[in-house]
Order: structure tokens, then sequence, then C-alpha cells
């Protein structure tokens, strides 16, 4: 029987509520878009947290998990990622439409899809983070992970059809903010001595 932290034990709960909800809004998304590459993406993303939801079951219900299967998600759509404003989409008003509620644009959809997945790979490292049991801790590692590829897979697709394109950066300020840092000098180094239970810092020395 494993013996659960607390805070871990939630965290873990809260997974499963988020991928439970995400699973459901993903496909009721699929089911408003109009752009079959995104729905096909959906659909994909569904069955990669149904996996990770699979394998959060198995460790509550302390059956285990094979470490060895656990995997990132691949992202299938090829995209070529530009920055630069070449046909940028207007973000259309917010409008509550009555005549027809279950509807919602393409623009909308990714947008929310791009933010749960964010927020999924943000929140999954920081509930890592709080675990004691490795399992655990690899199980929400391998949640955020997937999220972060998820989302830039849904953003390289609105990328592609103008729904979120990114400004460029002067190459002037680039090359002037590239000299702001500068790496250790050659032939410095740090050395450490013993001390006690863990050891103290004795500064840097120079190595010949």
């Amino acid at each position: 029987m494993r013996t659960w932290a607390s805070h871990e034990f939630l965290a873990t709960n809260e997974l499963m509520r988020k991928i439970t909800t995400d699973i459901e809004l993903h496909a009721l998304f699929a089911s408003m878009t109009s752009d079959r590459d995104m729905q096909d993406m959906l659909y994909r993303h569904i069955q990669s947290m149904n996996s990770t939801l699979q394998r959060a079951v198995s460790v509550l219900q302390n059956r285990g998990m094979d470490m060895s299967r656990l995997s990132m998600y691949q992202p299938q759509a090829q995209y070529r990622p530009h920055t630069g404003f070449q046909d940028p989409h207007m973000i259309p008003a917010p409008v509550m439409n009555m005549e027809s509620p279950s509807r919602v644009n393409d623009i909308t959809i990714s947008t929310a899809i791009l933010l749960t997945h964010k927020a999924g790979s943000v929140f999954g490292m920081m509930w890592a983070t709080e675990c004691v049991d490795p399992e655990l801790r690899a199980l929400h590692v391998m949640a955020a992970n997937n999220c972060q590829q998820m989302a830039y897979e849904i953003w390289q697709l609105m990328n592609a059809r103008g729904y979120y394109e990114v400004p460029s950066m002067p190459m002037n300020d680039i090359q002037q903010m590239s000299q702001t840092f500068q790496p250790m000098a050659a032939g410095m180094g740090i050395t450490a001595t013993t001390g006690g239970m863990g050891g103290s810092y004795t500064g840097v020395r120079h190595m010949i």
C-alpha cells in the first residue's frame, strides 16, 4: 500500500481533475471547429491526455506505473513558425451568441486550447516539485512536458493561420543585449571544502 504525503495526493487529484476537464473541453471544441487540421489535432491531444489519465488512475489506486513506458507527446503537425506580422487576423470582439450558443470561432477555440496547455505545463511542473514519491514526480513531469508539446503544436497551427503572430525584435537591440552577459573568465574555477554534514563554499580560485 502506497504511503501518500498529503500535498502530493492533493496535487495528483488536481492533475486528474484538470485532465478530465480538458478531455471534455477538447471533445466539445472538436465538434465545433470548421478546421479539419485543428479537429485532428484535438483528437490527438485527447488520446495523449487519456493515456496520462489512465496512468494517474493506476498510481492513485496503488497499481503502480510502468516507468519504462513514459513518453513525451510528439507533435505531428508540420508547420514552419515565423516571426513578424505577415497576415494577422483581427481577434474578434467577444459575442454572446444567443441564437447559436453552442458555436465559437476557431480563433477562440485554438486560444482556449493554447492557454489550457500552457497552464497545464506550469502547474504540472509545480506539482512535480511537491511530490515525494519518484513515480508521482515522473507522472507530473510527463504531464507537464506533454502539455508544453501540445501547446506548441496548437500555437504552430495558430501561427500558420495568422491567429497568433509574434513581432520580430530589432536586430540592433538583439546585438546590444547579446553583449550584456559574459562567460566566466578562462582559468577560473570554483572550489568547495567539506565541512560538517554538508560542505562549505570557499570561493573562486585561479586554475593553472
